[in-house]
């Protein structure tokens, strides 16, 4: 939405913006919810019962289709298979792929357009972005069978756990649009879109004084689960259970677009009465991942081709945990063929006690600059357990400005002592080694422009963030 548009938007009185809302709605379904949608979803539940050997199958014939495609009708590949001497008939199936080229997000971002199938009408596709965390957008180009897939998958693979999915269920959701003006001071900070049942929950304005209107409207809504980013859920979750209400009940919560850490999905299911789901996935449709009752997260072979590989880019095997390279098998629109997907990450070596013949991702670790970085070259993630000593922090932020020097940013709950901020300094400190780690209080944690919440913020040198360590903790 331009600027103009959206100052009108949110100028108009709370009514017209709820019927904005489901015109808008409106004019998507063809694209997520038409003929398309409802056939990948009968066959997402038919490969359910495929063994592994089907989903290699699947792979390496979707493999071949995509490359056919890249090589024959996007500029960036046919330019880069010839300067490279590939004949992308020789990759005989996801075996072969480390014999190509790693697509980087740079020369993805500058000219989205180059990997687009020039074959297509571009009139005729949709236009989507990515939320730019390094401050750099991709422009994302989609059509209905592509967009369709996307939100298939969603309720096949990851709102089937529960019972529930977005085409068919009322919805709470708590994500980056701006549905409510980021200046406002009073309800209603969400819009109703009546089309899709689902009550769209600002993620700006979270604050204490407002938290108790979002749990109001929740309850009048009565919506059969909730959804959106693990800190806005995880906000509201914090204020029903320090002020000992009631729960808001919900058949499941769902969480995506950033790490979720133990202590948020504690709170999440207690306060909302029901089972937590994470996913896992990107715009670019080269991977998803989503969570099983057993808590595993299950990739979907048939989307795409998910590689660890090590600093120098050689494979690494089940088990251990690397850079994630990611082929898509269904975006043949925008193809992204071993895309650097900038996160860490490993593949499980034994199957899930649920049974389901789907692989898993494990060790998911997130961004590569959302780790923390000590002097000879370890990179820490999983800081989860940094915070469990600790009571009474609503939320936090562990900064590092330098090698050896840390800053954890608290945004403090009742009942916040420095015996807190003090308990959380020594367990960062257990795992960087000798270090200086400096506690602060602040009123409240900044968002990306999508209103996304990081948890770890690296000040470091991007070739510090690049450099081979001596392992991952």
């Amino acid at each position: 939405m331009g600027a103009s548009k959206q100052g009108i938007y949110w100028a108009a009185p709370y009514a017209v913006k709820c019927r904005l809302a489901s015109w808008q709605a409106r004019r998507l379904e063809r694209w997520r919810y038409g003929e398309a949608y409802e056939r990948l979803c009968r066959e997402i539940a038919q490969r359910d019962t495929w063994t592994a050997e089907q989903f290699t199958a699947c792979q390496r014939q979707r493999l071949a289709e995509v490359l056919r495609i890249a090589a024959a009708r996007v500029p960036y590949y046919r330019r880069t298979f010839a300067e490279h001497g590939i004949d992308p008939a020789g990759v005989g199936g996801p075996g072969d792929l480390p014999a190509l080229p790693i697509l980087e997000k740079s020369p993805a971002r500058s000219d989205p357009l180059q990997l687009v199938d020039e074959a297509l009408d571009r009139r005729e596709l949709m236009v989507a972005h990515t939320s730019g965390t390094t401050g750099t957008p991709l422009d994302l180009y989609r059509d209905v069978e592509l967009e369709s897939t996307m939100f298939a998958y969603l309720d096949a693979r990851w709102h089937s756990a529960a019972g529930v999915s977005r085409r068919h269920n009322a919805s709470v959701s708590l994500g980056g649009h701006l549905v409510a003006a980021p200046g406002r001071t009073r309800p209603p900070f969400w819009v109703h879109n009546r089309r899709w049942r689902q009550l769209y929950m600002s993620s700006y304005h979270l604050a204490p004084e407002y938290l108790g209107h979002y749990v109001a409207e929740m309850r009048r809504f009565a919506a059969d689960y909730i959804e959106g980013y693990p800190s806005s859920l995880y906000a509201v979750a914090r204020y029903l259970l320090d002020t000992g209400a009631e729960p808001v009940r919900f058949r499941a919560a769902f969480v995506t677009a950033e790490t979720l850490f133990d202590y948020q999905r504690e709170a999440i299911g207690r306060a909302f009465d029901c089972r937590v789901y994470s996913q896992y996935g990107c715009g670019e449709q080269v991977v998803f991942a989503a969570e099983c009752e057993a808590g595993s997260l299950h990739l979907s072979p048939e989307i795409g081709i998910v590689e660890v590989v090590d600093d120098d880019d050689r494979p690494l095997p089940a088990g251990q945990t690397g850079k994630l390279i990611c082929t898509s098998l269904v975006n043949r629109v925008q193809p992204f063929i071993r895309y650097r997907l900038g996160d860490l990450g490993s593949l499980a070596e034994a199957p899930c006690p649920c049974g389901s013949p789907l692989p898993v991702l494990s060790g998911l670790e997130g961004r590569i600059d959302a780790v923390l970085i000590t002097r000879d070259g370890r990179r820490i993630g999983r800081l989860d357990p940094v915070f469990k000593a600790a009571r009474g922090i609503r939320e936090a932020q562990i900064v590092q400005d330098d090698y050896g020097k840390f800053r954890i940013r608290i945004v403090p709950a009742e009942g916040y002592t420095d015996a807190d901020g003090k308990a959380v300094a020594a367990n960062l400190a257990q795992r960087t080694g000798p270090a200086e780690v400096r506690v602060e209080t602040v009123e409240r944690i900044e968002r990306t422009a999508a209103g996304k919440f990081r948890a770890v913020v690296c000040h470091l040198p991007d070739e510090a963030k690049r450099r081979p360590g001596a392992g991952d903790t």
